[in-house]
C-alpha cells in the first residue's frame, strides 16, 4: 500500500508527516532544516516510504486569499515538483488550508506538557500531521493549484 505525505513549509524548517500504509493514521515523521539538499531529502522519503500523494499546507490569508506566505509555499512546491519530475518520481499534489495548524500544534504540545525546549524539534511535524489529518477527514480533496 502507498502512503500520503504532508508538508508544513516554513522559512527555516519543513515538517513532514506520513500516513500508515493503509492511510488511516497520520503521524509526524521528520523535521527537515531548509538547505540546498531539502528536495533530495523529500525525494528519498517519498521513495523509502512509498508515497503516492503529497498534501501541501497552504497558509491562506484570513479572507482565504493567497498572500505572501502562501506565495512562498507555492514557489517551494514548484521547485519540488520540478525536482521530482527530473528524477522520474511522479506523485499527486493536493493543497490543504493550514492557517491554524502551527497554533493547534503548539496548543496540543502545551496540553501534554511538552517542554518549551523540545517544542521546536517537533512542532513542524505535528503541524504537518494536523494538515494530513484534516485532509484525510475532508470530503473534498483539492488538487494543488498552479501559481
Amino acid at each position: 500500500m502507498k502512503r500520503l505525505m504532508a508538508i508544513d513549509y516554513g522559512d527555516a524548517r519543513i515538517g513532514i508527516a506520513l500516513t500508515d500504509p493503509l492511510q488511516i493514521i497520520s503521524s509526524g515523521y521528520k523535521t527537515l532544516v531548509k538547505n540546498p539538499n531539502v528536495y533530495e531529502e523529500i525525494l528519498n522519503i517519498c521513495k523509502d516510504k512509498s508515497v503516492e500523494s503529497i498534501v501541501i499546507g497552504i497558509p491562506f490569508d484570513q479572507d482565504s486569499k493567497v498572500g505572501e506566505a502562501a506565495k512562498k509555499v507555492f514557489s517551494f512546491v514548484k521547485l519540488l515538483k520540478e525536482f521530482l519530475n527530473k528524477n522520474d518520481f511522479r506523485v499527486n499534489f493536493f493543497e490543504q488550508d493550514e492557517r491554524y495548524s502551527t497554533i493547534d500544534a503548539k496548543n496540543s504540545m502545551r496540553d501534554i506538557k511538552v517542554k518549551r525546549n523540545n517544542m521546536k524539534n517537533v512542532i513542524d511535524q505535528i503541524a504537518a500531521a494536523n494538515i494530513l489529518r484534516e485532509f484525510m477527514n475532508s470530503n473534498y480533496k483539492t488538487p494543488l493549484r498552479e501559481q
